[in-house]
């Protein structure tokens, strides 16, 4: 029997595997082989389930990184946390994600929440670097910038890559940290 955690782990595989477009109730409960009477044990209706979902996503993905953030005091220590969170990513998932925010208001709502949590947590960090507040919000910015350009463009098929261009602005923040305590 499937718990409510299995359904949205295999939305996820769904999402990441043939896009927004796969994510059907009939091909969700096929792929856990449960029944639709299964599905309705935890959920009220399909919009009930991806609400749930997108809930479940965003808890998962951004209120852990806040977690992350958090373990250290040193912002470039953070920013390397930050950086193999999101190297961590679901990226074929998001990018299916950030596909379906641009049909779906609601989904689009929770994208914006998403990308507006995770620009604040490497915003909290980059404050700590720069004392001019916008070189740190762009330099934030340039960070959520790389990831949603990745996720668009990419769609996780290339992780090195990603890893390049994120530590290539680590070491720009790195440079300017020591520029500062100069």
């Amino acid at each position: 029997m499937a718990i409510k955690q299995d359904y949205f782990d295999t939305a996820f595989e769904l999402l990441s595997e043939q896009g927004y477009s796969a994510l059907k109730q009939a091909a969700l409960c096929q792929r856990l082989r449960v029944t639709t009477g299964s599905f309705y044990h935890y959920f009220e209706n399909w919009h009930d389930f991806t609400a749930q979902l997108l809930e479940h996503w965003q808890v998962q993905r951004t209120t852990q990184l806040v977690e992350v953030a958090q373990q250290s005091h040193d912002p470039i220590e953070q920013l390397d946390a930050l950086l193999r969170f999101a190297l961590d990513l679901p990226h074929r998932a998001e990018a299916a994600i950030r596909v379906w925010s641009k049909v779906n208001p609601e989904v689009q709502a929770i994208q914006k929440a998403v990308d507006a949590q995770r620009l604040e947590v490497v915003l909290q960090a980059t404050r700590t670097i720069f004392d001019d507040e916008e070189d740190a919000l762009n330099h934030a910015r340039w960070g959520l910038y790389l990831l949603a350009g990745y996720q668009e463009l990419d769609s996780g098929e290339n992780p090195a890559a990603l890893e390049w261009v994120l530590r290539r602005l680590l070491r720009e923040l790195k440079e300017n940290q020591a520029k500062k305590a100069t």
